[in-house]
């Protein structure tokens, strides 16, 4: 069955495709002044028959080179024009399938023969290109970034007045110890892996990777960590003893980038595809404006009112939080 309803989608396809090639031809069409064949009121020209030999294949070496292979050319045409007109008097041409496929072929040939060309002609100037690299060189810009180590003191919600002064005092001497090795090695080293409670970092001295400044909430490391880290440019910093809502923290700084441009040259090509998306985008709405502007159209009133769409509502989705560059991820 599906093969049959694939049959008779192709037939209706070619059917649409004749509808427009051949156009309405409720009045009878003056015959042309050379003509091939006539089938009704439909001749074939010499030009068309000819089209059809170029588009078969017609310069290929011995194709319709005999009367034969032409005369059965003609009788495909012929055919064709034929199963045009039955599918006409059988009003297959009224079909709303038949009709939509039809009006695709139209609008996409006068895409083609129309819009496309004004968007080939579309060019972006050097000037242009320049003009928004320096009006948008911030966008371009590679924020400041800096590498972090750190030692994480827990505490509990219910941990006592004891508690936290055992655990500060403790990572007041973890802190102590870290300042006298900061000459030593660029991280906590040994004293991430015997004292911090942070398991994906401990045994790494302490390193939880690279962050970027602004926004602090994209990290899931804690406001003050991210903070202190990104209020530092001298490496080897080592933070005083920070509280968090779940413990105490050490924070050092292992290695800073500064905020870099990008130069012209670098970004050129990106700018001008954005440009030229943009360009070819501002012409088809011109396009769309001037085709509106010219067809005879009124809607009325209320009239959308009345329908009602036949599926449930939309689930309502959570909003996600953008995507962060690889560059400010808290990657290594």
């Amino acid at each position: 069955m599906s093969r049959l309803v694939s049959l008779l989608l192709a037939v209706l396809l070619g059917l649409a495709i004749g509808f427009v090639l051949w156009g309405d031809r409720s009045e009878r069409a003056a015959a042309p002044d050379d003509w091939v064949a006539r089938i009704g009121d439909r001749y074939i020209s010499v030009e068309e028959f000819a089209e059809e030999l170029r588009l078969r294949g017609g310069n290929r070496p011995g194709q319709f080179f005999s009367a034969e292979q032409r005369s059965a050319l003609l009788d495909q045409l012929l055919y064709q024009e034929a199963l045009v007109n039955r599918a006409r008097d059988a009003g297959i041409h009224e079909k709303p399938e038949v009709r939509r496929s039809r009006d695709q072929i139209l609008v996409n040939q006068i895409l083609q023969a129309d819009l496309r060309p004004r968007q080939a002609d579309a060019d972006i100037a050097p000037e242009e290109i320049r003009t928004f690299y320096e009006a948008n060189a911030d966008e371009y810009a590679i924020p400041a970034r800096r590498r972090v180590a750190m030692i994480f003191f827990a505490l509990g919600p219910d941990a006592g007045d004891q508690a936290r002064e055992d655990v500060r005092a403790r990572a007041e001497a973890v802190r102590t110890e870290a300042l006298a090795m900061a000459d030593e090695i660029p991280d906590f080293g040994m004293l991430a892996r015997e004292n911090s409670e942070h398991q994906a970092s401990r045994y790494r001295g302490g390193v939880i990777g690279w962050i970027g400044e602004g926004n602090p909430s994209r990290y899931s490391y804690p406001e003050i960590v991210v903070e202190t880290a990104n209020a530092s440019t001298e490496p080897g910093f080592i933070s005083p003893v920070l509280e968090g809502e779940d413990g105490l923290y050490l924070v050092r700084l292992v290695d800073y980038q500064p905020r870099a441009t990008r130069s012209l040259e670098e970004l050129q090509d990106g700018i001008r595809q954005r440009l030229l998306r943009d360009r070819f985008n501002q012409v088809e709405q011109d396009f769309r404006d001037e085709t509106l502007a010219a067809a005879d159209i009124e809607i009325r009133p209320g009239a959308l009112d009345r329908f009602q769409p036949e599926g449930a509502p939309p689930e309502q989705q959570p909003e996600q939080p953008p995507s962060l560059p690889a560059s400010q991820t808290g990657g290594n």
